[in-house]
């Protein structure tokens, strides 16, 4: 049995594939929770610091802390298909006033994960921070707006097509760019 937290994370979820985040009310996730509004409380100060553990939570489940070398593919993959698993969800924040919260979230983790990968392939070279940074953002940025597209056009182009795509992109392409920035 889930805790009540995840309970109340479903619930939210259920409510987001009809209807924007700027119309669900505490007491729509908790009639389909069953539980009372001081529980909720209990657990959250709003639905939007409830959208927050939705976040924080699936990733903790579901997708890469950081990027290794050898299976970096297999980590990009994840954040597609997690998307794609939850479009409901997805599409309703995208189209909802808080876009810009989805989007920085999905910017922040796949920053991180593109930035451990440029350390592990950078490892012999010598690169001016703010170029590295620069590099970093470039990449995070791509694949951010990928997604945004992807996310506004109802995620019509197929889950596995659109990762393809990103993937060929990728491919040599971060160690390449970072090789014209190597001072060595």
């Amino acid at each position: 049995m889930t805790n009540t937290k995840d309970q109340l994370a479903s619930s939210l979820k259920q409510m987001l594939a009809v209807k924007p985040i700027e119309r669900i009310t505490i007491r729509d996730i908790v009639e389909i929770c069953g539980v009372n509004r001081q529980t909720f409380y209990y657990h959250f100060e709003d639905v939007y610091d409830l959208l927050e553990y939705v976040f924080e939570s699936d990733a903790e489940k579901y997708l890469p802390k950081v990027v290794v070398y050898d299976n970096w593919k297999d980590d990009v993959v994840y954040y597609f298909r997690y998307l794609y698993a939850n479009k409901d969800f997805a599409i309703s924040l995208f189209h909802s006033q808080s876009r810009d919260y989805l989007l920085k979230y999905y910017y922040d983790k796949l920053r991180v994960c593109v930035e451990s990968f440029a350390k592990l392939v950078s490892v012999d070279m010598v690169i001016d921070k703010g170029d590295f940074d620069f590099v970093i953002e470039f990449y995070t940025n791509c694949v951010v707006g990928i997604i945004s597209q992807w996310i506004a056009s109802g995620m019509a182009v197929p889950e596995w097509l659109t990762t393809d795509r990103c993937l060929a992109v990728l491919d040599n392409s971060v160690e390449n760019m970072l090789e014209r920035f190597d001072r060595s």
